[in-house]
């Protein structure tokens, strides 16, 4: 199963989001659901990079990416990051609906 977990923090802005684990709806190379997951991810970097202007702090390894939004981004920055983290859980939660038992998604408060 693929464990998605957005954090928000007191002022309910995006800081982190964890993707952890493999679908295993199907062999791989073949797991539509692994497959729109990652294209979801990949896009949410993409967007913060390109369209919100800075480079947020990722880690990726087999089954596991972590994705952070580094502290100092301007009002502008931080307002277009959350935009495009909301769209992309969006699009997971969707995936969850129509796989609850390959992909779950929630959204934690940060612990401080």
């Amino acid at each position: 199963m693929i464990a998605v977990t957005a954090v928000k923090d007191s002022d309910e802005k995006f800081v982190r989001l964890k993707v952890f684990g493999h679908a295993e709806f199907a062999d791989y190379g073949r797991d539509i659901v692994c497959a729109g997951v990652s294209a979801l991810i990949e896009t949410c970097i993409i967007g913060l990079e390109n369209i919100a202007k800075f480079k947020p702090h990722v880690i990726k390894k087999e089954g596991y990416v972590l994705l952070e939004i580094p502290k100092g981004v301007s009002a502008c920055e931080r307002e277009k990051a959350d935009i495009i983290v909301e769209t992309i859980l969006l699009g997971l939660q969707d995936i969850s609906k129509s796989y609850p038992q390959y992909v779950q998604v929630k959204i934690a408060k940060e612990v401080l």
